[in-house]
């Protein structure tokens, strides 16, 4: 068997799988499947494609080549009858909130109300004359909540609307919102020092952000959906489905980012795990976060947005997972692991 290339992004932070806080090579020794460390942004990367059987890649949303030409790779590879993680399902939507939103309308997921605007007059006709407030205007990247407003009246509305068809926003994180954010959802001091810790790492991430240029010419506006002070990581992958529950920021309404996790499955509810599971199943993705948030009015889960790349650690920490019957299984989804399981699941019977 040729060896799976796990790329190692010299561009942005080095990772060795496909997510956050979880590292799959150990069960690809286990299991017999050689791997090597491979830069898929060589010259001659599409040369040596051949000598791999699949690649693995985590990219960036904050690194223009991973942006722009990361999935372009992936699916040549995949052309070229490599296994690929994600592949283009999974990934064609990667970092892009409209995007996200044209897939779900395809396939009739449940999510807010949501407006896309491409010309200003139209957007501000709606804006005066239809739209009910307050509304959440959102920046078609971002993560962690960031790029995400809530646009109170016609006038914040109108503002928005005109910043968005002239000079646009910059679509980087901003450095005065994580702080905020992470002072906002910590609640003890251990939690503190660790946040602090990661400010270098944000900083890099940003100085790179900074170079993907401002977002402009387009409104995009989802319903605002008052939540009981949580959303939902519901994550899918295969057969199995992990979750973990955040806190929303004290006086907010958003909770991603808040790196505040805690567990109840509860809140878990059989309309959110058969809506995952039958979403997951209509886009055709081998993984997929999707972020859900339960309307306080009528306790249905709402889809906000879906990313393949989320904190695996956290969904590892709720110690089991749900299958497509909704039954509670005691035992820690390692979410690396599945991907590569079903991925060479042939392979791994074999040997």
């Amino acid at each position: 068997m040729k060896p799976l290339g796990i790329c190692i992004n010299l561009l942005s932070q080095k990772r060795t799988g496909p997510g956050d806080g979880m590292d799959f090579t150990d069960y690809l020794k286990k299991n017999g499947i050689p791997y090597e460390s491979i830069d898929c942004y060589s010259s001659d990367i599409i040369s040596k494609l051949s000598d791999y059987s699949g690649i693995f890649w985590w990219y960036s949303h904050y690194v223009v080549a991973d942006k722009t030409e990361a999935q372009h790779i992936l699916d040549i590879a995949s052309k070229m009858g490599l296994k690929v993680y994600p592949d283009h399902n999974t990934a064609w939507h990667f970092d892009d909130k409209i995007a996200e939103m044209y897939a779900f309308q395809s396939v009739n997921a449940p999510i807010p109300k949501s407006w896309v605007f491409y010309r200003q007059k139209e957007c501000e006709e709606w804006l005066k004359n239809e739209a009910a407030y307050p509304i959440v205007g959102k920046l078609k990247n971002g993560s962690g909540s960031t790029n995400v407003k809530i646009l109170r009246d016609k006038k914040q509305a109108l503002a928005y609307c005109k910043r968005m068809f002239s000079k646009g926003y910059d679509s980087s994180p901003s450095l005065i919102y994580k702080t905020y954010s992470k002072v906002q959802s910590t609640r003890d001091w251990k939690t503190f020092v660790s946040r602090f810790k990661k400010i270098p790492n944000f900083l890099k991430a940003r100085s790179h952000a900074k170079r993907l240029g401002r977002e402009c010419d387009y409104c995009y506006f989802q319903e605002f959906v008052e939540n009981d002070g949580y959303d939902l990581k519901v994550a899918v992958v295969g057969d199995k489905l992990g979750y973990f529950a955040r806190h929303t920021r004290k006086a907010d309404f958003r909770a991603s980012g808040s790196g505040d996790f805690y567990y109840d499955r509860d809140l878990m509810t059989e309309q959110i795990i058969k809506d995952a599971f039958r979403v997951a199943d209509a886009l055709g993705v081998q993984c997929m976060g999707f972020d859900f948030v339960v309307d306080k009015k009528t306790g249905q889960g709402l889809i906000i947005e879906m990313c393949h790349g989320f904190d695996q650690h956290a969904v590892y920490e709720a110690g089991g997972y749900f299958d497509r019957e909704c039954i509670w299984h005691s035992e820690p989804l390692n979410v690396s692991e599945e991907i590569v399981k079903n991925m060479y699941r042939d392979f791994v019977c074999k040997g």
